[in-house]
């Protein structure tokens, strides 16, 4: 039987799990890490079944941890990608009012965005959209362009020596 004892054990090699492994083994290095997952792959059931959209502080209370949280994470998973060469595409996300009665919402939502420091936010005309079957309905539009999909597999760190799966 394999030497079992570790200075931290994780359980589930999701992108959770590893994205904690990955930090503990930066900030302490040469400890011991073990990671233990039930399947026989990482990313088996929610990490590998989303959609990959990173989400960016949109919708969230202004100021509120979770859109700060999500902002910071936007840019610090664009770093992870750029630092280990994984493609991801910039695709934006656009945000529609479908009726006039819905521009002020819209507007209140570029705000809060706005102020979470969602990066690239803009109010779109309707003769600023593309492709003239959804412009029948739409009065007007958010466009955020920085919500990278990103379209890798995860895939273990050689940053994470110290560590196992």
């Amino acid at each position: 039987m394999a030497d079992r004892q570790a200075d931290l054990l994780i359980i589930g090699a999701g992108i959770v799990g590893l994205a904690t492994a990955l930090e503990f083994t930066r900030r302490f290095p040469g400890r011991r890490l073990l990671v233990v997952e039930k399947e026989d792959r990482v990313a088996a059931h929610q990490t590998g079944h989303n959609s990959g959209v990173i989400h960016s502080g949109l919708y969230y209370r202004t100021g509120s941890l979770k859109a700060r949280n999500c902002v910071a994470g936007c840019a610090s998973m664009k770093r992870f990608c750029a630092e280990h060469a994984i493609p991801y595409e910039e695709c934006g996300k656009l945000v529609v009012a479908t009726a006039p009665d819905e521009i002020s919402g819209l507007q209140k939502l570029h705000e809060r965005g706005i102020a979470n420091g969602v990066p690239g936010l803009r109010l779109l005309e309707r003769d600023e959209l593309v492709g003239a079957e959804i412009t029948e309905v739409i009065e007007t539009a958010l466009h955020g362009a920085d919500n990278p999909a990103v379209i890798a597999e995860l895939r273990p760190s050689p940053r994470m020596a110290s560590g196992r799966i």
